[in-house]
């Protein structure tokens, strides 16, 4: 069970909804495969308990993000997305909670990081729009086979404000790039597990 709060705007009321969240046992189990792109974090359940083991590139000719980066405010200041255009680079390490009600399934992974991550970007100053990550988001539903894409999509459009209202401010720096600023990727060295390392 997790807890959604939503803020009203100039009367600061807080209204919390009880919702069911839970991850799929498919995504749990196609996250110690080796090679899985993404870690199951148990120990955070049920709120963000999905970690990023690899750099997500992620291209969509239809999308605009504009050129700047994200980095985490405290040092060693990583770098932890960019965006350049029509292409969305999001390092390893990124955390993001699944779907934001019911149950997180394989087929969701992808469109739930990319709208998390950017909201997140967006909440911090980012110049992209939050109509321009929903759409995003509608695209890859629509592309998963979700048979209410759209229906999801209009939810998003009207609660995504009230998130954004109450988002988490602060815990990125955004700075601005060119076009032909080069990408600061990582090693794609894939982010151990629990007894794997460091």
């Amino acid at each position: 069970m997790a807890w959604v709060v939503f803020l009203c705007g100039g009367c600061r009321q807080v209204v919390h909804v009880i919702q069911m969240k839970q991850i799929s046992p498919e995504v749990r189990a196609a996250a110690v495969q080796p090679g899985s792109w993404y870690a199951y974090l148990p120990e955070h359940s049920p709120g963000f308990c999905l970690i990023t083991r690899h750099a997500v590139v992620w291209r969509d000719l239809e999308m605009n993000l504009g050129s700047w980066r994200a980095i985490h405010p405290q040092p060693p200041h990583r770098v932890l997305m960019e965006a350049r255009g029509d292409t969305f680079i999001l390092h390893r390490r990124y955390i993001w909670d699944g779907m934001t009600w019911g149950c997180t399934r394989p087929r969701d992974l992808m469109p739930t990081l990319l709208h998390d991550a950017l909201y997140h970007a967006l909440q911090n100053g980012a110049p992209v729009s939050r109509r321009e990550i929903d759409r995003l988001f509608l695209r890859l539903r629509r592309q998963s086979g979700k048979a209410w894409a759209y229906g999801e999509y209009l939810c998003i459009r009207i609660a995504g404000g009230l998130y954004n209202a109450a988002g988490d401010k602060g815990s990125l720096l955004i700075e601005a790039t060119g076009k032909n600023s080069p990408a600061v990727l990582e090693s794609d060295r894939p982010e151990p597990l629990a007894g794997e390392g460091d």
